[in-house]
């Protein structure tokens, strides 16, 4: 074998001896593991352990390790579907951008919850005093209900306007031919929007009041009312939360108009907003 050839070789090796050793990556400072070349992060185990909310007693360290444990079967199942060409598919592609579109309009949410302050006592004092059911005139309203299905065209339900009971919605739903049924519950009006509780309060004894609930209707009348005493000290922190939260609301809906109003906006035809949106 001549010199050349011999050095070539040798000089082969030798780069590939570097490319090998520079593939076998040793997990520290930030890095706490490896699996298979991918690297799991301090910042990233820390967000995982955070994310278990464990007891204040726990100790420490094993629930980190565990989570550690959980984060690499993760990555390691990950890496699968990799492998199997997952990520490339279309539905990866546009749930991805769902998420990361979530997940950006969530972080934009707390940036802007950052420059509401909490409201002032003025402010704290007039919501308490405008909504009184929700407060000093909190109440459980005890409810004779009749729970049925949503037909899958719920204009359909317009035949029961003229209901003015309860036997009168079970009449109107018997002609629809739609399964219901009867039963108690209650209403606390406390947590209730206190534009709905006015409403439920105008109706006339024995009237009754229809609401979605978890893909159902309910018929509802009230049959008694149970004072709910409200400490003051705890109406003022529910009132200081809700009157924030509708500032963040509001401020919220106001960058959202101010995007669009100033966005170039483009349909395909049939696909356009409703007319209020425009």
């Amino acid at each position: 074998m001549g010199v050349r050839v011999k050095a070539a070789l040798a000089g082969g090796m030798f780069v590939a001896g570097l490319l090998i050793s520079g593939c076998h990556k040793e997990p520290k400072g930030q890095v706490v593991a490896i699996v298979n070349g991918d690297e799991v992060s301090m910042q990233e185990l820390n967000a995982e352990v955070q994310a278990v909310r464990a007891p204040a007693s726990a100790d420490r360290n094993a629930v980190r390790n565990q989570v550690l444990q959980r984060l690499i079967d993760r990555k390691l199942i990950v890496q699968k579907a990799r492998e199997q060409g997952l990520d490339k598919t279309p539905e990866f592609v546009t749930r991805q951008r769902q998420l990361e579109e979530n997940l950006l309009a969530s972080m934009l949410g707390q940036k802007i919850a950052g420059t509401v302050p909490m409201p002032d006592d003025h402010d704290i004092t007039q919501y308490i005093a405008d909504n009184p059911t929700q407060f000093a005139g909190r109440q459980q309203l005890l409810l004779d209900q009749i729970r049925f299905a949503a037909p899958k065209d719920v204009k359909r339900l317009m035949a029961l306007q003229n209901a003015h009971s309860l036997d009168d919605i079970a009449a109107g739903l018997q002609k629809l031919g739609l399964n219901f049924s009867r039963g108690k519950g209650v209403i606390d009006t406390g947590p209730l929007d206190p534009q709905l509780t006015k409403l439920i309060n105008r109706l006339p004894p024995g009237e009754p009041f229809v609401l979605p609930s978890n893909g159902q209707f309910v018929a509802s009348v009230i049959v008694g009312r149970e004072s709910i005493p409200t400490p003051a000290g705890l109406a003022r922190r529910v009132a200081a939360q809700l009157v924030r939260q509708r500032e963040l609301t509001a401020e919220s809906n106001a960058q959202v108009a101010r995007e669009r109003a100033g966005a170039e906006i483009s349909y395909q035809q049939g696909f356009g907003p409703p007319a209020k949106l425009k």
